[in-house]
């Protein structure tokens, strides 16, 4: 589709008068660089054309804390440009926008006047990010139009009311004027219309990865039920793909990849695996406070646990498709996605996550994996176990869940959601069908 011709004054209803014009620029607003958000951007950019300019504009690099889990800048790269006057030029490198990376006050305000009306401004969140939150008051006092990109806030207990009321009560100018809301995860839609905002303007929305998250090649699991103690997993090839055949005397292969904070509810996971052990084996990949606690755990459950350590993205790319089963047991919606689910779904391999996980409402198709309640030791055996026996472990379930998520899940796959959005709000097309149906 095309947007060349957008009805910006029509979608926006703001009394900007703009009028039908030609969209000329696109600007995602991000707290950071992300190698999750590189490829949609760069994929809606493919998608644009080179008459519109596209760019992303990051309150930070990649933090530190995310660096000690494996993320770098280069995924894919990252053209940067810390001018915004130099914004007229498309990049001489070939990649598809530009990067510009913690602008001043002066900067995100000369950046939003040169746009124009015809530039639509993507924001990624609205609040704690002082580049997102002057470029989101640049854009209220030049009346430009935008959108919403974001997680839902933690609706529970006293502080998830506060949080309502807070959103209720500042929001007013927001509802009225986003031309829409690409709201991320399980509880981002019903979060969003909860507070206010108009059901038609609300778009349920993800992480969407590169499609190399989905190359095959891989050479499979080699190992037997003998485990791995190198801070490897067994048989890793060289690229995701499908594994083969399993041996049913094999043990199942689960994994959770993260941060091992309390938030992630690593407690139940180990239990589960160690009810059985006879039947699985489990490696957990990353880092952090709770890593002595975990192993002090496991030495009282007897079981034997892999620790892997943090590893770069690239790596947990080639690793994810030689386990059965990720697990991603969240207690809180801090986890406003979760997009190590998607990666484990493109690989073929299947999930099992607690309903608090934005990306939990990908497994509301069955043959995905099982949503367990948070904090149920149980339920989590449990749904590993009806896995197996229902045959979503099998080579051809691997490869129907990596057909499904790869037309769902992947940069391309999301640009062209976000293109219909667009078409939907901005041109009258129609209401696009959810991207996981």
């Amino acid at each position: 589709m095309t947007t060349r011709d957008i009805r910006l004054s029509q979608a926006a209803g703001n009394g900007s008068g703009v009028g039908t014009s030609t969209l000329t620029r696109l600007v995602f607003w991000e707290p950071c660089v992300s190698p999750h958000m590189s490829a949609f951007i760069g994929a809606v950019a493919r998608a644009l054309g080179p008459a519109v300019d596209v760019l992303c504009v990051a309150h930070e690099d990649v933090p530190q804390d995310r660096q000690a889990l494996g993320w770098h800048s280069g995924q894919p790269a990252f053209p940067r440009d810390g001018d915004p006057a130099a914004a007229e030029n498309k990049p001489s490198s070939g990649d598809p926008y530009r990067t510009i990376i913690a602008p001043s006050p002066q900067e995100v305000k000369q950046l939003v006047e040169e746009s124009g009306s015809h530039c639509l401004h993507v924001f990624s969140g609205i609040r704690w990010f002082s580049t997102i939150v002057h470029a989101l008051a640049e854009v209220r006092r030049t009346n430009r139009p935008f959108a919403i990109k974001s997680e839902p806030r933690d609706n529970e207990g006293l502080k998830g009311a506060a949080r309502f009321v807070q959103s209720r009560v500042t929001e007013g100018w927001l509802r009225r004027n986003a031309l829409f809301v690409l709201a991320i995860g399980r509880h981002g839609p019903p979060w969003f219309r909860s507070v206010g905002y108009a059901a038609e303007r609300v778009f349920p929305f993800a992480y969407f990865l590169p499609s190399a998250w989905t190359i095959s090649g891989s050479k499979g699991r080699k190992g037997t039920a003998g485990g791995t103690t190198d801070g490897g997993s067994p048989g890793v090839g060289d690229a995701i793909g499908l594994a083969p055949m399993r041996d049913a005397s094999r043990k199942l292969e689960i994994v959770f990849i993260g941060r091992f904070i309390e938030q992630k509810g690593l407690r139940y996971l180990l239990p589960a695996i160690a009810a059985n052990a006879g039947r699985m084996r489990l490696t957990l990949i990353g880092g952090g406070p709770l890593r002595d606690s975990l192993g002090v755990q496991a030495r009282a459950l007897n079981l034997d646990v892999t620790f892997s350590g943090v590893l770069p993205i690239d790596e947990v790319q080639r690793k994810i498709g030689d386990f059965d089963v990720l697990a991603l047991p969240s207690l809180t919606k801090d986890d406003g996605w979760g997009a190590v689910v998607s990666e484990a779904l493109l690989a073929g391999t299947a999930v099992i996550a607690s309903s608090c996980a934005g990306a939990s409402i990908l497994l509301d198709e069955p043959g995905n994996g099982r949503v367990v309640p948070p904090g149920d030791t149980g339920a989590i055996a449990r749904a590993i176990l009806d896995l197996e026996s229902s045959g979503a472990l099998t080579p051809d379930a691997r490869e129907a869940r990596s057909r499904w998520a790869s037309t769902r899940l992947t940069a391309q796959a999301g640009a062209e959601y976000f293109m219909k959005i667009v078409g939907h709000r901005l041109d009258g097309g129609p209401r696009p069908t959810e991207f996981y149906r």
